[in-house]
């Protein structure tokens, strides 16, 4: 196999994007012209090039599967339109995306990937750079590294022959070694929960005119997942499972800018023009250290919430796809998603609530959950709490849909899955208490 031939036949290098020693590999990532396209001028992709000096330090089909579902699940991202390898070499091809930091995300999904152990081999390591007598990158040494064109990219059915990425990578499963997380300092155990037995609705004070509003969900039991008939579902919602919920307080709204400003004292939200907004571009463990400080601030023991705690509120007392029917078409009125949402997340509280007073639970931003990642609900806690045993340690639970999803991906039942130290500018959470 010839794939110098088969790089220069089909694409024409033309930038250099970065070079980057990632722990055991050396990622040099390119800015390239498609040549198979028949319009002028070629439309722009991005190309990945990586050698691995150790293949069991590194799930590369892995990782390009991450990389593959990624731009998939988000509009804002650009997707994989190939990926093959020779002997120790990587080739992933991607949609050109101005201002799109490719070499950051690597590294996060690289560090994701790698276990302790083998970070630290690979700190050691030798590794070469680059292959610089292959003739497609001979040149590049002249090429500068910024990149100041702007280009509309027209994605391209026909990938390199013989290595489309779609239907292959479909069927991949990531097996992510575990990250090692450095416990935060133990917070002070805040009073008894005073909240009195019965009350639906109250406002707990954050300080300087900041509130945290929750209301009360009723005790219940609940079908969690999707019937197979559902429009849109998965097979990650089955089978459905009974499931018996205590009571709980809920955030009527996902945790605003303002609210993470006053507890955290910083704004690490994309989208910053309103701080009635959501705060999103926070990790799972980020959330985490947020309820930590919440609960030393206030009187309440806060958490995120289980996922069958989120979707027995979402639902509100129904058992359709959205708490307020079956179809999508009055979407609009409920949340703010691909249709609607004009590709940014918005205020808190402008859509209409379900019937238990929450908003937004349908689209606005995701919602992380304290469960770790299940491929199913085989086994699943029938209490109501966090299923934190077994699973993907690495991979949390996120609800709810988002901005930039396609009205399917809002369901109740539609769940999904992030790294716990991943940050998208669609992903933020809401917090729960324990009642009495």
């Amino acid at each position: 196999m010839d794939l110098d031939n088969i790089i220069n036949k089909r694409y024409r290098i033309t930038q250099t994007i970065g070079i980057k020693q990632i722990g055991a590999i050396a990622l040099s990532v390119y800015l390239a012209e498609n040549l198979e396209m028949p319009i002028t001028p070629k439309p722009l992709c991005v190309i990945y090039f990586w050698q691995v000096s150790e293949k069991d330090a590194l799930d590369h089909e892995a990782i390009a599967t991450k990389l593959y579902e990624i731009g998939q699940n988000y509009t804002l991202s650009p997707k994989v339109q190939a990926f093959f390898t020779e002997e120790d070499n990587c080739y992933l091809v991607r949609e050109y995306l101005e201002g799109y930091e490719y070499l950051e995300e690597f590294s996060r999904i690289f560090n994701d990937f790698t276990a302790p152990e083998v970070k630290k081999t690979s700190e050691v390591s030798t590794v070469k750079a680059l292959p610089i007598e292959r003739s497609w990158v001979k040149s590049l040494a002249k090429v500068p590294i910024k990149i100041n064109r702007r280009q509309l990219l027209i994605s391209t059915s026909s990938a390199i022959a013989g290595f489309t990425l779609a239907i292959f990578l479909e069927n991949l499963k990531p097996q992510p070694a575990p990250i090692i997380i450095a416990e935060s300092p133990p917070v002070p155990e805040p009073p008894r929960d005073p909240i009195k037995r019965g009350d639906k609705a109250f406002r707990d004070d954050l300080g300087n005119g900041v509130h945290m509003e929750m209301v009360r969900i009723p005790s219940g039991r609940f079908s969690l997942g999707s019937p197979t008939n559902e429009i849109g579902r998965r097979d990650n919602e089955s089978p459905i499972s009974e499931v018996n919920i205590p009571a709980f307080y809920m955030a009527k709204f996902v945790v605003t800018q303002e609210q993470w400003v006053a507890i955290m004292g910083s704004n690490p939200a994309l989208f910053r023009e309103n701080l009635q907004a959501p705060v999103e571009n926070i990790s799972w463990l980020e959330a985490q250290d947020f309820c930590r400080k919440l609960a030393a601030r206030s009187q309440h023991l806060y958490r995120l919430p289980s996922e069958s705690e989120w979707e027995y509120a979402c639902r509100a007392g129904t058992n359709t796809a959205y708490h307020f029917g079956d179809g999508p078409t009055e979407l609009v009125d409920y949340a703010w998603f691909a249709d609607n949402a004009n590709k940014r997340s918005h205020p808190v509280g402008q859509k209409v609530p379900n019937p238990w007073g929450l908003y937004e639970m349908h689209g606005g931003v995701w919602e992380w959950c304290e469960d770790v990642w299940h491929d199913n609900f085989n086994g699943a806690p029938a209490d109501g709490s966090a299923w934190v045993s077994d699973g993907y340690t690495s991979r949390r639970v996120r609800k709810g849909g988002s901005w930039s999803n396609e009205a399917k991906l809002c369901r109740a039942a539609s769940r999904e899955w992030h790294w716990q130290s991943d940050r998208y500018n669609d992903i933020g959470f809401r917090v729960v208490i324990s009642a009495m």
